[in-house]
């Protein structure tokens, strides 16, 4: 999502009743609990601090995930880590 239509939300949550912002911190945490794999890759996210092939501290991010959805296929197309 563009940072321009999250802070959108964030602008439009101040104008809620308080029964919508219950339904949408129920949605909120239903999401939160059912992206289990994001959870565990922010955990130990920040205890990596070497390379484990050469022993460097100086890490960087080499490749973005992309995931799209192909309509001929009707199938998730997941775009490779580049190395």
């Amino acid at each position: 999502m563009a940072s321009k239509q999250f802070q959108n939300i964030l602008h439009h949550v101040t104008h809620l009743n308080y029964s919508q912002l219950k339904k949408l911190r129920h949605e909120v945490e239903s999401n939160i609990s059912n992206n289990q794999v994001g959870q565990s890759i922010a955990d130990h996210e920040e205890t990596i601090s070497h390379c484990i092939h050469c022993d460097s501290h100086e890490l960087n991010r080499w490749g973005i995930t992309n995931k799209e959805f192909n309509v001929l296929s009707a199938n998730r197309v997941v775009k490779p880590l580049m190395r």
